[in-house]
C-alpha cells in the first residue's frame, strides 16, 4: 500500500499541472478597433449557447471589456442570452459580437471571428487571475483559422 501512494501523488499533481496549461492561457478579443489580452481558462463544463443562433458564449469580466465599449464607436450586435445556475434559475446575460477572439496558450492559437463574449458583471476568480472563461466549441470550431505554436 505504500508504493501506491507515491504513484497517486505523481499522478494527481502532474495531472493537475498538465490540464492547468492546457486549458489555461490568454484570450485576446478584438472590439471596435480595440483590442484586450485577458488571462483565461477552458472550462470543459461551460455549456452556454445563445439560443438563437447556437453560438457557443465565452464570458469576460466586464472590467476587462469596458476599454472596449466606448460609446460613439458602432455597437457590435448584442444578446441577451437566458442561463440558470446553481442560485440563479432565471438568469440573463448581456453578449455581444466580437469582430475575432484569439485563445492561445502554449502549444496551440486558435482564432474565431464572430464569437459571441458574454459580459459578466463580477469577478470570475477570487484572486483575480482569471478574467476569461472560454468555451471548449469554440476551439473545435475555428472560423478564422488555427495554428500549432
Amino acid at each position: 500500500m505504500g508504493s501506491l501512494c507515491p504513484i497517486i501523488f505523481f499522478h494527481t499533481h502532474f495531472a493537475k499541472e498538465y490540464r492547468l496549461k492546457n486549458y489555461s492561457g490568454y484570450l485576446h478579443i478584438f472590439l471596435n478597433d480595440r483590442d484586450i489580452r485577458v488571462k483565461a481558462l477552458m472550462d470543459t463544463g461551460n455549456r452556454l449557447y445563445e439560443p438563437l443562433t447556437g453560438k457557443p458564449v465565452c464570458l469576460v469580466e466586464y472590467e476587462s471589456l469596458k476599454a472596449c465599449l466606448t460609446e460613439g464607436k458602432d455597437t457590435p450586435h448584442v444578446w441577451a442570452i437566458p442561463y440558470h445556475s446553481i442560485g440563479c434559475e432565471h438568469g440573463l446575460l448581456w453578449g455581444i459580437t466580437a469582430d475575432k477572439v484569439i485563445f492561445q496558450n502554449h502549444e496551440q492559437k486558435i482564432e474565431k471571428c464572430g464569437c459571441i463574449v458574454g459580459i459578466y458583471p463580477g469577478k470570475i476568480s477570487k484572486n483575480g487571475d482569471i478574467s476569461a472563461i472560454v468555451h471548449p466549441d469554440i476551439l473545435k470550431s475555428n472560423v478564422c483559422g488555427r495554428s500549432r505554436i
